[in-house]
């Protein structure tokens, strides 16, 4: 089969001339220097002698000038690698250069024949962690202050930490939303242990604060969207309305959803961008280039993640408006930005040609913000631009840990209110890419024996820009009762797809350490009960999703809101802002009576 990506044979050309170590060496010396130099860096000076004299070996960049993003190059012999990046002095807030410059941690000379040699020399179940977004707004509808955001955060923080879980609480782009995080770890049962925690922690912020909880795919109820004033938020807003400007086809999509959704013509593009997610962060065995790659590429784009979305899939409110066609109007929110174009792979700067160049030429042009997101180089509509939202995922080289974590970042999950659903597909992503890892170590990227084991290629073969596009917008419309299309062309319903993976994981992850058959039940076997309960018994109302011991976590999430919507007086395809935020407050209190005890 033809793919995009890099052939093994490219890949381990590239270790043979670039042995692993001596990256590895090399990324580890100049890091220990940067760090130390950052303690007094001033101005925009970069001692690149210095660096280089520390990481032992010449390092250069790619453009003779500090002013503009540039990327900074180590080398080995005739190769050179990315050994680190930094952004255009407009997104540096008046940093000094060398505490905006930021580490490439990936190893491109790590491949499927050399693995074993790192730190991770088997496959197991690999740490995962993710970010949950949601809203808050008073009872009346009315927006919360920031200083009410802050305090909200405060208690947050201090219930959590007394619960044991993670007590970061982080701004997003909106002033009336936060993010919260299920620290990295391993497991269905410590998942939802600590989604559990998470929400008896947002109910008891909102009890001593007056403040509700709108945890959706969409922020749902009438408002005015403010956003934060950050600097990171300003300048994410100049670069997206920017880009967006150059493309006609962009302001047209962003006129209509104003229209559909009652939202002020003269709103910007970030203030009609209301989405709210479940961010899934994987690590890479040993910060493998090429395995984050092969990872995205089947895994991020397969009928799995396809699956997992319209698990969580129910938010049919935007802005005080019920959708007339949607059941969640997350993906159609994103599909306003030409930042939230599908990717179809992010740039390898090390094994596909060209890619190194258009990585820094993206970062001096400054349409990305990020050293990071220059990786997510789209470029079907005639130039390159950063997908920074696509509902696939992202390669993670820059995350800030003395392990030099990288990861693959799942975007495309929707936020659900139901821990058991929530940790059912964070578990689901780990156990699925412990078939990914093992599939590489053993091929590469050779996709060829993954296409004759018929199950595999159902899992997690990668689906074509079409057929994902298409899938996507199917879980909109339908929810969890879609019937799912793999890239074997089997079709099926939700509950038949997880049996048949239950099956298959009982069979390829038996040898797997920390994996037992119960555990792999659990998972699935969960899945299967919300999506079909034996019982018959399913939930109608938002009540009985919510806290019905019988029937909560089951039926169709968004069907459901939308019913409640009809329930409360509102006509679906209409504005009715009351409505909603009825339907809003009925869920806050369902959470309250679940949680507050």
């Amino acid at each position: 089969m033809e793919s995009s990506l890099p052939s093994n044979d490219t890949i381990t050309a590239f270790s043979q001339d670039v042995p692993w170590r001596a990256v590895e060496q090399q990324k580890r010396r100049f890091i220990e220097k940067l760090r130390e130099l950052q303690a007094t860096a001033q101005g925009d000076d970069l001692p690149l002698d210095e660096l280089s004299q520390a990481a032992g070996t010449r390092l250069s960049l790619m453009y003779d000038d500090s002013t503009h993003g540039n990327v900074i190059l180590g080398h080995v012999g005739e190769r050179s690698y990315v050994m680190a990046s930094f952004v255009s002095q407009r997104y540096r807030f008046g940093k000094p250069l060398l505490r905006t410059i930021v580490p490439y941690n990936l190893n491109p000379a790590v491949n499927h024949t050399n693995m074993e040699e790192t730190d991770t020399p088997t496959t197991t179940l690999r740490a995962i962690g993710a970010e949950i977004e949601l809203g808050l707004y008073h009872p009346d509808g009315s927006a919360p202050s920031d200083e009410e955001v802050l305090r909200y955060g405060e208690i947050y923080r201090n219930y959590a930490q007394k619960l044991g879980i993670t007590p970061t609480v982080d701004r997003e782009a909106c002033q009336y939303q936060v993010e919260v995080h299920v620290a990295p770890g391993i497991g269905y049962s410590r998942a939802r242990t600590s989604l559990e925690s998470i929400l008896q922690s947002l109910v008891f912020s909102s009890e001593q604060t007056g403040l509700y909880t709108a945890i959706l795919p969409a922020y749902p109820i009438l408002s005015d969207f403010h956003l934060t004033n950050d600097p990171k938020v300003h300048s994410a807003v100049d670069v997206m309305v920017e880009i967006n400007a150059q493309f006609a086809e962009y302001g047209e999509r962003q006129r209509s959803a104003k229209a559909r959704y009652n939202i002020p013509q003269s709103a910007n593009v970030v203030e009609l961008f209301r989405i709210q997610g479940c961010h899934i962060h994987l690590d890479v065995a040993g910060r493998s280039e090429a395995l984050g790659l092969f990872t995205f590429y089947t895994m991020l784009r397969s009928a799995t993640a396809i699956a997992n979305a319209a698990v969580l899939k129910g938010s049919p409110f935007v802005n005080g408006t019920c959708d007339p066609e949607y059941l969640c109007t997350r993906e159609y929110l994103r599909s306003t930005t030409v930042t939230g174009r599908y990717l179809p792979l992010p740039l390898s700067p090390h094994h596909i040609p060209g890619d190194m160049a258009r990585y820094g030429a993206l970062l001096r042009s400054e349409r990305a913000n990020s050293t990071a997101r220059a990786l997510l180089c789209e470029s079907s509509l005639g130039q390159d631009i950063s997908s920074m939202h696509n509902p696939i995922g992202r390669l993670r080289p820059d995350l800030s840990a003395s392990k030099r974590i990288c990861t693959v970042e799942s975007t495309g999950m929707p936020v659900n209110i139901s821990a058991s659903r929530q940790a059912a597909v964070l578990a689901d992503f780990e156990y699925t890419h412990v078939l990914v890892e093992n599939y590489y170590r053993q091929h590469g990227t050779d996709l060829e024996p993954m296409m004759n084991d018929r199950v595999l290629w159902s899992l997690i073969g990668p689906l074509s820009y079409e057929k994902f596009a298409q899938q996507h917008d199917n879980s909109d419309r339908h929810g969890t009762d879609i019937i799912l299309e793999t890239a074997s062309g089997q079709q099926m319903t939700l509950s038949e797809f997880y049996e048949m993976k239950r099956k298959y994981m009982h069979r390829h992850l038996v040898d797997v350490p920390s994996i037992s058959p119960r555990e792999v039940d659990d998972v699935y076997m969960s899945l299967g009960r919300m999506l079909e309960p034996p019982s018959g018994r399913v939930a109608e109302t938002v009540e009985q999703y919510i806290y019905d011991p019988t029937r909560r976590s089951t039926g169709n999430w968004g069907k459901i809101l939308r019913n409640c919507f009809i329930d409360e007086g509102g006509t679906p395809g209409s504005h009715d802002p009351d409505a909603v935020l009825r339907v809003a407050n009925r869920i806050h209190r369902a959470l309250v009576k679940r949680y507050s005890s």
